[in-house]
């Protein structure tokens, strides 16, 4: 499960013992890397390319020029494939990315409700960590790659560069992003536009019905929460979103105050000793199966969070997939969180 996704703020995985000379396995590595480049690009180059197409702007402002309709696509993000599904895309997608060398494999990166409705498996994966194998993308023939921003720059330049494969990068900045990320897609994939234009209707009447609530609460004088939203811990504290990210934003929607709002990263570890001073009167954990993003955490492990005891604010485990993952779903998802915030004056959905 990735973090649309969130670009880094996931721990580290655990290192491994070296039992080889450094500058000897650098050697290695690099020549096989060359090789095996050099080889896919070669065998890559022999595929035929469609032609015809159409230029898209991406998050990222890259202007890329992607064939009409494609019907082999990559997708890497959970986020871009909540939208790909959404709009009855899925029979195009030949792989998504996970880590399968790890136990867990598809599991790792996708909840088993998204495996199972998406119809992915171990199957599916293309290795995207500790870096993408963009060789095993190209040698899957596609016509397109769809992305998040945990992919590297490095990464969409050698498919693009070097494989000729054009990649599309998906990375909203705020919830109503999300809205012009399903925009791109309908214009990648005309044949989607009657599904499109519908899900853009749904989403945008719900965030202008979540917009009302929150100019209500501002007439009203109504009190807005202190929220801490945080999808990780460890024992410094608890990683969440810093300002101008999406998941601020999320906050902000919900008629939320976000307690690391000020601090100067988008996305970031707080420490505990601040969460236990600013006492938030709403704490949103999130939990998954997922093992490496959350750890396998489920509710019954969370209280081995710092100070966890000592934080008095109501604690709602939720979903990490809803607040990590700037999608469809999240917006449908605010109605379910503006409730959990103001649960005597928002109705249940």
């Amino acid at each position: 499960m990735s973090l649309t996704s969130l670009p880094a703020a996931a721990p580290a995985p655990s290192p491994r013992v070296r039992q080889v000379s450094l500058t000897m396995l650098a050697v290695v590595i690099v020549i096989a890397a060359a090789v095996s480049i050099g080889g896919t690009a070669a065998y890559f180059e022999l595929r035929p390319h469609a032609s015809g197409g159409t230029e898209v702007v991406d998050d990222l402002g890259r202007a890329v020029s992607v064939p009409t309709d494609p019907h082999r696509v990559v997708v890497l993000a959970p986020s871009v494939m909540d939208i790909v599904y959404r709009l009855g895309l899925r029979s195009s997608v030949v792989a998504v990315g996970c880590d399968a060398a790890e136990p867990g494999g598809i599991d790792n990166e996708y909840s088993p409700n998204q495996t199972a409705l998406w119809g992915l498996s171990n199957s599916s994966c293309v290795p995207d960590f500790p870096s993408l194998d963009t060789g095993d993308v190209a040698l899957l023939g596609p016509q397109l790659v769809l992305a998040s921003t945990i992919t590297s720059a490095l990464a969409v330049d050698q498919l693009q560069a070097t494989y000729g494969i054009p990649v599309v990068v998906f990375a909203p900045s705020s919830v109503e992003g999300i809205i012009g990320d399903v925009r791109i897609m309908a214009q990648i994939f005309p044949e989607a536009a009657s599904v499109a234009t519908p899900l853009e209707a749904k989403l945008a009447d719900t965030l202008a019905n979540a917009s009302a609530w929150d100019a209500n609460f501002s007439n009203n004088n109504v009190s807005i929460p202190a929220v801490l939203l945080s999808y990780y811990f460890d024992p410094g504290g608890y990683y969440t979103y810093g300002p101008g990210s999406f998941g601020d934003s999320l906050v902000a929607l919900a008629g939320g105050d976000n307690i690391a709002s000020s601090v100067p990263l988008l996305y970031a570890e707080l420490n505990a000793s601040v969460a236990l001073v600013d006492q938030p009167q709403v704490i949103l954990y999130g939990t998954s199966n997922d093992s490496y993003l959350v750890s396998g955490e489920t509710p019954s492990v969370w209280p081995g969070a710092p100070y966890w005891g000592e934080l008095g604010g109501t604690k709602i485990a939720v979903d990490v997939t809803l607040v990590t993952e700037a999608d469809p779903t999240m917006i449908l998802f605010v109605p379910v969180l503006m409730h959990w915030l103001h649960p005597t004056i928002v109705p249940a959905p």
